[in-house]
């Protein structure tokens, strides 16, 4: 009956690994990984059905949790000739780093010093602990994750941020190919000192492999520092009323108790190893405020994002990522940002609004690797959408023309289609990422990116800093 059976899965199409039951786990030259946390990450269980198709899927697990810089795994027959035994070889990797960080990008030059722990007491565990000073933003950043509370399938993360940026608001595009030669075109005419404390805390359950969701509950203190107009701006642009006292510029938003509850829920099958990206993410959210909790602030907050990544050619690695996101009456704080690191030719939260639509597209080739350090060469291509599609909230004080479906300066009028396409974005560019086997993370990275409706070149350096 067994071949009757076999011959027809051969003729189907179907794999004819036959499945037996596993009776015994065994983890060997594990030095700082616990055996319970690694047959977590392999997600399998002694009285498990096994056959030999799962070893490089296990593999794949194994590797793509970044503890690990090689894995063996391979099964043979129980010892009571019922069921099999297997066995994982992994070699830990180095899991914590204590380093300084600089970077440089437009409008935001500074350095710091953190420490990194990807395996916290052996039990793939994540802790981050880093402080930094910058012209731009300085913050003080801690998160504790645990991804398995109790060898369970529920997890938590605690965390808190603590910033003070300095924030600059640009003049609104009210055409698409808007360069320096318009006038006010890309000139920032407000900045203000952002107070932003911040803590939260994470709960969820990961439903089967890779599915998860979980319920955050965060809660800030919201405070402004004197906000004033940038030199060359005037105060009509930033209120829209040229008899304004300019020496009584308004804060963007009002300051305040910022607590609201966040609902993701998300679906993540990505690995990585030695810089390659694989795999798929898509993760869903919903934040609202809480008033009846102490929110002095009334919104709502939405998005959806996605990741795919391929291998190619063995180490060639194409990357997509974009994210939708949509909110109503969001506060100064709260606001989709594009420029910078996500819009790479353009300048640090150059664009604002209540609405984004953002994609990126990047390619990445090994070009050298000597003993576990490797250098990827890269080019990529960042789009977004990022505008007001309401302006009525109370909490905010927008800059003229922010509403994309209204212009307030006469003089600005142009035709729908203009303004429609006006905070539509495109940047081009190259850049290079350095790695090193034994830690996770990379090292350095320098991105050169061109603004298409600009014209203009940025350049962003990372050291330590890099994703």
């Amino acid at each position: 009956m067994r071949a009757v059976f076999i011959a027809l899965a051969i003729m189907l199409g179907v794999s004819t690994a036959y499945a037996e039951e596993i009776k015994e786990i065994i983890v060997e030259e594990n030095t700082k990984t616990d055996d319970e946390t690694v047959a977590l990450i392999a997600r399998i269980e002694v009285g498990d059905d096994w056959n030999l198709d799962m070893i490089e899927t296990i593999k794949l697990r194994l590797l793509g949790s970044g503890l690990f810089k090689d894995a063996t795994v391979f099964s043979e027959p129980h010892k009571g000739g019922d069921g099999v035994k297997v066995t994982i070889i992994v070699k830990d990797k180095h899991s914590w780093v204590i380093a300084p960080a600089f970077y440089t990008q437009p409008t935001n030059i500074g350095g710091g010093v953190g420490f990194g722990e990807n395996n916290l007491f052996g039990k793939n565990q994540k802790l981050l602990l880093y402080a930094q000073i910058a012209t731009g933003d300085s913050f003080f950043i801690g998160a504790w994750v645990i991804p398995n509370l109790g060898g369970t399938r529920w997890y938590a993360q605690v965390d808190t941020f603590l910033k003070s940026s300095r924030q600059f608001e640009y003049a609104v595009p009210v055409k698409y190919l808007q360069t320096d030669a318009d006038v006010g075109a890309n000139q920032a005419v407000r900045e203000s000192r952002l107070n932003y404390l911040n803590g939260g805390l994470r709960l969820g359950i990961e439903l089967f492999r890779g599915f998860k969701i979980d319920a955050r509950l965060r809660g800030a203190r919201v405070t402004y520092g004197k906000s004033k107009l940038v030199e060359g701006a005037t105060i009509d642009q930033v209120t829209g009323d040229p008899t304004s006292d300019p020496a009584a510029v308004p804060d963007p938003g009002k300051e305040g108790n910022d607590v609201s509850t966040e609902f993701t829920m998300s679906l993540d099958r990505r690995a990585s190893y030695n810089g390659v990206a694989t795999g798929y993410k898509v993760a869903a959210s919903f934040e609202n405020s809480q008033e009846g909790l102490g929110s002095d602030f009334r919104y709502f907050i939405t998005g959806l994002g996605i990741f795919r990544g391929e291998r190619l050619f063995k180490e060639h690695n194409l990357q997509f990522k974009s994210h939708l996101g949509y909110g109503f009456h969001l506060p100064f704080q709260q606001e989709w940002l594009s420029g910078g690191s996500s819009q790479r030719g353009w300048l640090n939260g150059q664009f604002r609004g209540d609405f984004r639509a953002q994609a990126n597209l990047e390619y990445s080739v090994p070009v050298f690797t000597i003993k576990g350090f490797g250098v990827r060469a890269l080019a990529f291509f960042d789009s977004s959408y990022t505008t007001f599609l309401n302006t009525e909230s109370p909490d905010r004080n927008y800059l003229p023309n922010s509403e994309r479906n209204r212009l307030q300066d006469p003089m600005a009028e142009q035709s729908k289609t203009q303004r429609y396409l006006a905070p539509f974005k495109n940047s081009v560019g190259v850049g290079t990422r350095f790695y090193l086997k034994q830690i996770v993370l990379p090292l350095l990275g320098v991105d050169v990116g061109y603004g298409l409706e600009s014209g203009d070149i940025q350049v962003y350096l990372a050291i330590g800093l890099t994703d």
